[in-house]
Formats: structure tokens, sequence, C-alpha cells
């Protein structure tokens, strides 16, 4: 009976991932383009990228990562491989710094006397989220200008404000999806306590 309960709740909460996955991009293709704003769509897609790395970690946003290429490569194609290749390469990029520590890092860094905790898994997110915008947007701009495009002021705010609106969209959804996907509410760390005597060699 623990076994299939078990078994129902690994199973339950691998659907729940999946859910989230195939809405976020259904509702990049279906929705978001008629929520634009200034021109601007927000990237629903790099909101649900930054909350599968803080809550799951690097492996999963790089299979996420793919699946979004891929599908963005194949039904809404701009500049040939570009999302085909930048998705999983921004996603396991960002992962590095966004992504949960492992114990052994963390170790390493109380042993350096520093704090040693993973920083608001929130606050990462947003991060997440802007830094994974903000490269997409810079290798745009690159196709644009060695295309032989003018960069001009109008095409290097349009970035600054896909970043603004694309981490503002993450705010308002990361709490909810967070809790459908079975996160519970962020407790703050607290580095364990120094020992009060030191034992060397005498």
């Amino acid at each position: 009976m623990r076994f299939l309960k078990s078994l129902w709740q690994t199973g339950a909460s691998q659907l729940k991932f999946f859910l989230v996955v195939f809405l976020g991009y259904l509702l990049q293709v279906c929705v978001m383009p008629y929520l634009r704003i200034g021109g601007v769509t927000p990237s629903i897609l790099f909101a649900v990228i930054a909350i599968i790395t803080v809550g799951y970690g690097r492996l999963r946003a790089l299979w996420v990562g793919c699946i979004y290429g891929i599908l963005m490569e194949t039904m809404c194609p701009t500049i040939p491989m570009l999302n085909l290749a930048l998705y999983p390469l921004s996603a396991g990029f960002m992962s590095m710094f966004f992504a949960d520590k492992s114990e052994k890092r963390l170790e390493y860094e109380r042993s350096l006397g520093k704090a040693g905790r993973n920083i608001n898994p929130y606050l990462r997110t947003l991060g997440c989220a802007a830094g994974n915008t903000l490269l997409y947007e810079i290798v745009n701009l690159v196709y644009m200008y060695l295309g032989g495009a003018v960069l001009s002021f109008a095409s290097l705010g349009r970035p600054l404000a896909s970043i603004f609106w694309t981490t503002l969209l993450t705010l308002a959804i990361v709490l909810p999806v967070r809790r459908f996907l079975g996160f519970k509410k962020h407790k703050k760390e607290t580095p364990p306590e120094k020992p009060l005597f030191h034992i060397g060699r005498t």
C-alpha cells in the first residue's frame, strides 16, 4: 500500500511538471502575442524555465530548454537555428548561477567563512528569468548587427522592455506555479552554528 501511494505521488508530480511545461508553450504561442506591451511580448517560456531551474535543478532546466527550443524552432521560426540552440544553452548557462547549490559546495563555502546557504528561491527565479531574457536579446541584437541592421535607441530599448515585462510576468506566476508543483513555502535557511571550542593540534 505504501509503495502504491509513493508511486501515485511520483506519477502525479511528473504529470504536474509536464503540464506546466506544455501549458507554458501553449500560452506563449496562443495567448502572449495578444498581450503585447509597447510592441514587446513577455516570454512565459523563460519564466517557466526559471521556475524549473530553481525548483528542479540544472538537468531538468536543460531538458525544458531543449523542448522549448525544438518547439519554437519548428512552430515559430525566426532566425534559422537560433531558438533550437539558444533555449537549451541559455537554460544550462543560467542554471549554473541560479540553481540550488549542492551540499558539497555549501560546505566548501562555509569552510571559507562565507554564509554557505542558498539565496531566496523567489529572488533567484526572477534573476534567472531576467538573465535568460538578457542573453536571448543580446544574441538577437548581434544577429541583427551582423545582418547589416543599424542599431538605434529603439532597437536597444526593446530588449530592456522585454527583460522588464518578462521579469514582471515571472513575479506574477512564480508563487502559484511553485505551489502547484508541490514546493512548500520557503523557509529562511540558517547556517549551522559554529562550535564553541576549536580543537587543534598541540
